[in-house]
């Protein structure tokens, strides 16, 4: 019997997809699926010891598909100020022609706008394009995905614990998740574990910038920190990244 897992490596985008990927891609075994995954019932996750990487929202159909292909899912969140940091720079690398680029890098013209319109969103016509644009405030671009947390066949882990030092308690976690029992890999958890961190090489993810911790403290004015509130202050504390609204 093949003891390998179907795994399916969640996230909100711009939270450290491509880092938990090299980590899990590290266990022996583990193949990437050639494409990203963007609907459950893609053929790519059919087999074990494929890994496909996704932002797939929490609704019924997905949770019910997960469930019945014996999916093994694990999602990753970030402080979603700190997501909104690295998707505005992300986008104005404009790598893989972001649909937002047009609006986002010509039609604003500051950093601080930029930071704005990715809180509050924005919907009309670009000036420059004449095209009509739609941009997802920062509750909608999340509050599908932060639903996972509380599905209980899903291993949930914080980009700042993946990349923390001291990372062994969340990578054993994810071990534990992956296999009931490891002996037919023929390597203990600690092995397994040197391996997922041996495999981690940011500079060969084409999305990695920096994967700093905090650069919303640098970046958000009082407005920005006031807005952010307003539109998505309930979602940092669900995610546990803050106790209330004094921040």
């Amino acid at each position: 019997m093949n003891t390998l897992p179907k795994v399916l490596v969640n996230s909100i985008p711009k939270s450290g997809t491509h880092l938990l990927l090299q980590l899990v891609l590290g266990i022996p075994g583990m193949s990437i699926t050639p494409k990203w995954i963007t609907s459950i019932d893609d053929v790519q996750l059919s087999r074990p010891g494929f890994v496909g990487p996704a932002h797939l929202p929490c609704v019924p159909g997905i949770k019910q598909g997960i469930k019945q292909k014996k999916i093994k899912t694990i999602f990753i969140y970030r402080d979603l100020r700190d997501n909104l940091i690295s998707l505005v720079h992300f986008i104005m690398k404009n790598q893989f022609d972001h649909p937002w680029h047009p609006y986002i890098a010509n039609t604003l013209k500051t950093h601080e706008e930029r930071i704005t319109a990715l809180i509050k969103g924005y919907e009309g016509l670009d000036r420059e394009t004449g095209k009509l644009t739609v941009i997802w405030n920062i509750r909608r671009y999340a509050v599908d995905m932060v639903e996972w947390l509380h599905d209980p066949h899903v291993c949930a882990v914080r980009y700042e614990d993946l990349v923390s030092k001291s990372n062994n308690d969340v990578l054993m976690k994810i071990v534990d998740f992956l296999w009931e029992d490891l002996t037919s890999l023929h390597l203990g958890k600690d092995e397994i574990i040197q391996r997922m961190k041996n495999n981690n090489n940011p500079r060969q993810s084409g999305t990695f910038r920096k994967g700093s911790v905090g650069d919303w403290k640098k970046e958000f004015t009082e407005n920005h920190k006031l807005l952010f509130k307003q539109v998505a202050g309930d979602l940092l504390i669900k995610l546990g990244y803050e106790k209330d609204y004094n921040w």
